[in-house]
C-alpha cells in the first residue's frame, strides 16, 4: 500500500532540513564580542595570509582553505600558505593545488594563523619572516587546549572538535555564505580531527556543523574514502615495516611503533604516509596509550600520541613541549630516535603506572 504523500516507505516523513533555521542555531554558538573583534581585523584588510601548520592535517589546512573560499566573494585576496606540501591524499580539498610552502612577499594587511596558537608551528614561513610576523595585525583561531594564542585578537575555542567547526561557526555568525567548495574544506577538518565523529570531543554541536556543511552540498565519502580507505602501495608497506617495530609494555595498555628514514627509502614512501598509522595502532585490543616515534631527516624525531580515557595526549605532548588533543597530540625532541624513545617510554611508563589501567 502507497503511504501518504510526503511520507518515505516505513513511514518517514521527507522534512528537508532547514538550513536557515540550523545557521541561526549555529551562529547564536559563537562569542558575538570575539567575532565582532576578529571581522574588524577581516572587514580592513584587503590582502590576507591564512597559515596552515608544518605537517599539515585536513582541520588546518581545510580551515585555511574554507575561510580563503568564505572570504574571496567579499573582495578579500587570499593567499593560504603551510611551510611543508600538502600530501597528494588531501588533492580532493578544493583550492589545494594553489597551497604555497614560502611566502610571495610580505605586504598582507593581516594574518589568520589557523589550528595552532603558536606562531613557532608555522616553521618554515615563520623562521623565514619572523620580523614580518612578530609586528603583523594577526588573528588567530584554533581549538587546542594547549594554545596559548599567537595574535591580537585570539579566538581558542576548545569545545570545538575541529578548527573547522569554529570557522563555521564564526562565517555563520557574521552571516558570511558558505558554499559548496568552503564546505568541503570546513568537513574535512570535522570529519578528520573527530575519525568520521569517533572521537569523545564530538558534541552534538560538532554534528550539527557536519550537518550543515553537508546541507551546503559536502559529500562525508568523498573525504572519508581518500582519508581513512584509500592507500598507495607504498604506504601500505611502510606501515608493513613500521608494524614490525611494535612494542608493548605495561599488560599492553602501552604500544609504540618506529618510522626510520630507511624504512621510507626501502617503501619508496614519503614522510607524509604515516598519516592514520597511530589511529590504527589506537585500535588494537587493550592499547591505551601509543606513541609513533618517526624519525626526520635532519635526525630529530617526532612523536604522535594516541590516547584513551583516562589519559591525556596533550597534557604528555605539553610536557615535551607539543601540544594537540587530549585524545591526539604530538611533538618533536631534540634528538635521535633511539635516546627519544627511551625518554618517552620511561615518562609514558611511569604516568600509566601511575593510573587506573581500566579502559572506558
Amino acid at each position: 500500500m502507497m503511504g501518504d504523500r510526503g511520507t518515505a516507505q516505513g513511514g518517514v516523513a521527507r522534512t528537508p532540513l532547514d538550513d536557515a533555521a540550523l545557521a541561526a542555531l549555529l551562529a547564536a554558538q559563537m562569542d558575538t564580542t570575539l567575532a565582532e573583534a576578529a571581522w574588524s581585523l577581516i572587514a580592513d584588510a584587503r590582502r590576507i595570509v591564512l597559515l596552515a601548520h608544518e605537517h599539515p592535517d585536513p582541520d588546518a589546512l581545510g580551515s585555511a582553505l574554507g575561510l580563503a573560499h568564505a572570504l574571496a566573494p567579499l573582495g578579500k585576496e587570499c593567499v593560504v600558505a603551510c611551510p611543508d606540501p600538502p600530501p597528494p591524499s588531501y588533492s580532493f580539498l578544493p583550492g589545494v593545488e594553489r597551497v604555497v610552502t614560502a611566502l610571495p612577499d610580505e605586504r598582507f594587511d593581516l594574518v589568520i594563523a589557523l589550528d595552532a596558537g603558536e606562531l613557532a608551528r608555522y616553521g618554515t614561513l615563520y623562521e623565514q619572516h619572523r620580523a614580518f610576523f612578530d609586528h603583523a595585525t594577526i588573528l588567530n583561531m584554533d581549538h587546542h587546549v594547549t594554545s596559548r594564542g599567537c595574535g591580537q585578537v585570539n579566538i581558542i575555542d576548545v569545545p570545538s572538535a575541529a578548527t573547522a567547526e569554529l570557522v563555521t561557526l564564526f562565517l555563520l555568525q557574521r552571516g558570511v555564505p558558505i558554499a559548496r567548495a568552503a564546505a568541503i574544506c570546513l568537513l574535512a577538518g570535522v570529519i578528520t580531527d573527530t575519525r568520521a565523529f569517533e572521537f569523545d570531543a564530538t558534541t552534538a554541536r560538532t554534528l550539527a556543523v557536519g550537518a550543515y556543511l553537508v546541507s551546503r552540498g559536502a559529500v562525508p565519502a568523498a573525504i572519508i574514502k581518500p582519508v581513512y580507505r584509500m592507500k598507495p602501495l607504498a604506504k601500505a608497506r611502510l606501515w608493513g615495516l613500521a608494524l614490525a617495530t611494535l612494542g608493548s609494555a605495561c599488560d599492553e595498555r602501552l604500544l609504540w611503533a618506529e618510522l626510520r628514514q630507511d624504512m621510507l627509502a626501502e617503501a619508496g614512501a614519503t614522510a607524509d604516509m604515516d598519516d592514520g598509522l597511530p589511529s590504527y595502532l589506537m585500535d588494537i585490543d587493550r592499547a591505551c596509550v601509543i606513541a609513533l616515534f618517526k624519525e626526520a631527516a635532519d635526525g630529530t624525531t617526532r612523536v604522535s600520541l594516541r590516547a584513551a580515557e583516562p589519559y591525556d595526549a596533550a597534557a604528555v605532548a605539553a610536557h615535551f613541549g607539543g601540544g594537540g588533543h587530549m585524545r591526539a597530540a604530538g611533538f618533536s625532541l631534540p634528538l635521535g630516535l633511539a635516546p627519544a624513545k627511551a625518554e618517552v617510554l620511561a615518562y609514558l611508563q611511569r604516568a600509566l603506572a601511575e593510573q587506573s589501567p581500566s579502559r572506558q
